[in-house]
């Protein structure tokens, strides 16, 4: 009894030296369903006979007579490969258009929402600054305020030291002109009995 052996798609790919994507495409080109298998972690595996295939593929493909279209109906002809895989394959190409269609236009919507998220968060944080300017502005006003404040209380300090000088000053000179007065009253008075009073005093001596 016949073992199927069935190896790791990451394995064969090491073993023709070729990249796993472009395996992939081979295996979509040359080898048959019931070769390939998906596990459930989506890697494929191959078997023995599909291996042979894509070895050949290799082969073929690196002599560089042939493209991939050519290889493959020449499978065809051989009767390597049924006539099923064409239509395989063109089922996958309208699949992967299909996906190339729609991921632009989902790309495209995706970017209109972030467009739109970035929209919103701009007016956001400008209208933020706006009401931080005008607290700017409204901190300015009451700092300007303040120093008018403290400008007119400087202003009315001084005023008042001059009131109070010149009061002084006034005072010192009613102050002298009342001594002044009253230091010379005596001699000049202007009671007219004095006068005589003054002149007989001093005829008796």
């Amino acid at each position: 009894m016949d073992v199927q052996v069935w190896m790791a798609s990451k394995e064969v790919a090491d073993r023709l030296d070729v990249h796993v994507r472009t395996l992939r495409n081979w295996l979509d080109l040359f080898v048959p369903l019931q070769e390939r298998l998906k596990n459930p972690q989506g890697h494929y595996l191959i078997s023995e006979k599909g291996f042979t295939l894509l070895k050949e593929v290799k082969e073929r493909k690196d002599s560089g007579n042939s493209s991939l279209k050519e290889i493959q109906k020449q499978f065809i002809e051989e009767g390597r490969i049924s006539e099923d895989m064409l239509f395989s394959e063109e089922l996958s190409l309208s699949d992967e258009t299909a996906v190339t269609v729609g991921a632009p236009n989902k790309l495209s919507s995706g970017m209109r929402e972030m467009e739109l998220t970035v929209q919103e968060t701009l007016m956001q944080f400008q209208n933020e600054l706006t009401q931080l300017s005008s607290l700017n502005h409204m901190q300015a006003t009451i700092l300007q305020k303040i120093a008018d404040i403290e400008e007119m209380q400087e202003s009315l300090r001084l005023e008042m030291r001059r009131v109070t000088f010149e009061m002084d000053l006034m005072q010192q000179r009613l102050t002298r002109r009342k001594e002044r007065y009253a230091r010379y009253e005596p001699r000049w008075s202007l009671n007219p009995f004095r006068w005589f009073t003054r002149s007989d005093r001093a005829a008796e001596q």
